[in-house]
């Protein structure tokens, strides 16, 4: 049976550089992004399906999820990994800022999962995988609110965790830390990105996550050894 493996998110970072490790593990990637154009040239060039998708619209991510299970089947896995990163003091933040970030990062998630999750439970066994970050695991300034929205994931994935094992159903949060993507070139924010984690090693780490189906890896996090300088 084909292992049907959805990715958010999948035009950058993280997202990108799963699509040959999860075809080399045997998984068949389904790539979604807000760039139409970039997410077809992508799938195109890798050989995989695709589809437009912004995850801050759940009526979109309804009608998305219900063509790919009628075009491909069942999926075996989800993998939420859109995100949208923003720094600055708390007062400077516009509500149009706000809101993008937890349509993004927490409602995005949350309407992913709630779309695909009822299948997977019908069938007894499926998994979903959270990309959240170390944001959720701790506290600093200029992070206010990519820290809620990520905190609220957190909690979101270890609830579920614990509703959905008996059912056959893994729910697991991946908990980054500093990545070498454009998250922070796109929010206009300057960092050296030569401490941080590959988009590589952290797929490397999300392959074993959805490998082992006899295991749910719980706040499983990984960061760079030069990100502690």
């Amino acid at each position: 049976m084909t292992k049907n493996i959805l990715i958010t998110g999948a035009t950058s970072g993280i997202g990108l550089a799963l699509i040959e490790p999860l075809k080399a593990a045997g998984f068949l990637p389904i790539l979604t992004g807000r760039n139409a154009g970039k997410t077809a040239d992508l799938a195109a060039h890798h050989g995989v399906k695709f589809y437009t998708l912004d995850v801050a619209d759940p009526t979109e991510i309804l009608r998305v999820t219900q063509q790919i299970s009628d075009d491909l089947g069942p999926l075996h896995a989800l993998i939420n990994n859109a995100g949208i990163w923003l720094e600055g003091d708390f007062e400077k933040y516009s509500a149009n800022d706000i809101k993008a970030v937890m349509d993004t990062n927490t409602m995005g998630t949350i309407n992913m999962t709630h779309a695909v999750l009822p299948d997977m439970l019908k069938r007894g066994n499926g998994t979903v995988i959270n990309v959240v970050s170390t944001g959720a695991l701790y506290t600093r300034k200029s992070i206010s609110i990519y820290a809620a929205s990520k905190w609220a994931i957190r909690g979101f994935t270890g609830c579920l965790e614990n509703e959905c094992a008996p059912k056959g159903v893994r729910v697991m949060g991946f908990y980054p830390g500093k990545i070498a993507s454009n998250m922070y070139e796109t929010a206009g924010v300057e960092r050296d990105l030569s401490v941080a984690m590959t988009p590589k090693t952290a797929a490397e780490m999300l392959i074993t996550m959805l490998k082992d189906e006899t295991m749910v890896w719980s706040q499983i996090s990984g960061r760079a050894l030069k990100d502690y300088v």
